[in-house]
């Protein structure tokens, strides 16, 4: 890039950005993923997040709220690590 002209700005935005693209958008879905998961386990222990709501569906006896809010929990990240491999497939 410097051997055609490139300033600074120039070498940046197009050899530094496209290299780290792909592996920036991964990281920051992976870390979404795994802080979904995260909210689900400390709402049981009393962190508030969606595992409060297991807690509070779990209190009261009623399982049937509680399979959908884990089912729709699930659905969530499985979509998330869906949209992340379609993306990094795409960068890639």
């Amino acid at each position: 890039m410097t051997a055609v002209g490139a300033n600074r700005s120039q070498r940046i935005m197009y050899s530094v950005v496209p290299q780290i693209q792909a592996h920036f958008v991964s990281f920051t879905l992976y870390t979404f993923e795994i802080n979904v998961r995260a909210a689900a386990v400390l709402g049981l222990v009393g962190a508030g997040g969606i595992g409060h709501y297991y807690d509070v569906t779990l209190g009261f006896l009623e399982y049937d709220k509680t399979c959908v809010i884990i089912l729709f929990t699930l659905a969530v990240v499985l979509l998330i690590d869906y949209a992340s491999t379609k993306l990094r497939e795409k960068l890639l």
